[in-house]
């Protein structure tokens, strides 16, 4: 079998699906939707792992024992680079700004000054241990955001290689578990009240799950505020995509006769989608079962992409880069936690 570094010389087509619209594609699709399908029913049964990790894992694990054939290539690459963004639309509808005003001023502050720092600070220590490439920011977006899906959405936008994102998001992975085993027993320790516990923790934590899992582990009005606190979060993602995608569209992008950069051709347009879905759930808030659904398919086409991720891992390079993310990974998780919880204790 070839692996996927061959990948990409054309596929070979089905004759049978040859008059199919994009039949090249149905092969690689089908195989990714076997194995969200699997990694999600797996990611229900093992919450603290979750569906993402797992995704990327079956995708190593059939690279580096069974291989990829060729005839997957075009679905996989449809899906890292097509999918991806019908994905991050459809998490829009299930994003709305009203809710911004359900957890006061305090816990907006607090999560606007604890992303910052802990997204520039986790940037600039990765480079101080010299990790090069788009690693250090993958990482500080993913602890500083909300974990594998930032570095799903900005990935492509930085266009940051398949075993960077393998990296980071596994980086991600092994401090999620870490706090959701931590954190409680520190806010016990310190005797955190109920409200504070939770906009810590969905301050603090990486992914959605390990928040969910913190919280409720708490107490239940810990786990409620700390999920309110978690999508506020998220939200961030919206301007800081948007901002990436523009940086990066220009330090990229040549300038014309004109010395002015053609943004119009260039923009991810698919960002700004994203936003005016959310903003149109805020306005008009949409059906509970539409946007129930519209965050399922996402979040499912997401598994498809850590599938294809993992798929495409070559763990030679990975080895390349050695132990210095994790450290870095580490540092990051301990500047988020700390920052989060001095914020807390001083404003509430």
């Amino acid at each position: 079998m070839k692996s996927l570094t061959e990948l990409q010389q054309p596929a070979s087509t089905i004759p049978l699906l040859s008059k199919i619209l994009n039949s090249k594609n149905v092969p690689g699709v089908l195989l990714l939707v076997a194995i969200g399908i699997l990694s999600n029913s797996l990611g229900k049964d093992y919450p603290l792992i979750g569906g993402a990790v797992i995704a990327i894992v079956i995708g190593i694990l059939i690279r580096q024992f069974l291989g990829v054939p060729v005839i997957f290539a075009d679905g996989i690459s449809y899906t890292l680079k097509k999918l991806l963004k019908l994905a991050i639309i459809l998490l829009g509808f299930s994003f709305s700004f009203a809710q911004i005003f359900q957890v006061g001023l305090n816990s907006l502050i607090i999560v606007f000054v604890a992303v910052v720092a802990g997204i520039t600070l986790t940037f600039f220590v990765g480079r101080l241990f010299g990790l090069k490439g788009n690693i250090p920011l993958l990482i500080s977006l993913g602890t500083g955001i909300c974990g594998a899906t930032a570095i799903a959405t900005t990935g492509p936008i930085i266009k940051a290689k398949d075993e960077d994102i393998v990296y980071a998001v596994n980086t991600i992975f092994a401090f999620n578990v870490l706090a959701v085993l931590i954190y409680p027993l520190i806010g016990h320790l310190l005797s955190l009240p109920d409200n504070q516990f939770g906009v810590w923790a969905g301050t603090a934590i990486h992914d959605t799950s390990s928040v969910v899992a913190a919280g409720y582990s708490y107490s239940n009005s810990a786990g409620d505020a700390s999920v309110v606190v978690k999508l506020i979060r998220t939200l961030m993602l919206i301007p800081v995509a948007v901002l990436l995608s523009i940086y990066i569209s220009v330090k990229n992008t040549k300038l014309d006769n004109d010395n002015k950069v053609k943004i119009s051709k260039i923009f991810p347009y698919f960002i700004l989608i994203f936003a005016g879905a959310a903003a149109l759930n805020t306005v008009v808030p949409l059906p509970q079962t539409f946007v129930d659904t519209s965050s399922d398919v996402a979040k499912f086409v997401i598994l498809m992409v850590m599938a294809s991720v993992g798929l495409g891992t070559d763990f030679k390079k990975i080895k390349s880069v050695g132990i210095r993310p994790l450290i870095v990974g580490l540092l990051s998780s301990f500047i988020m936690g700390t920052i989060s919880l001095i914020l807390v204790k001083l404003l509430f």
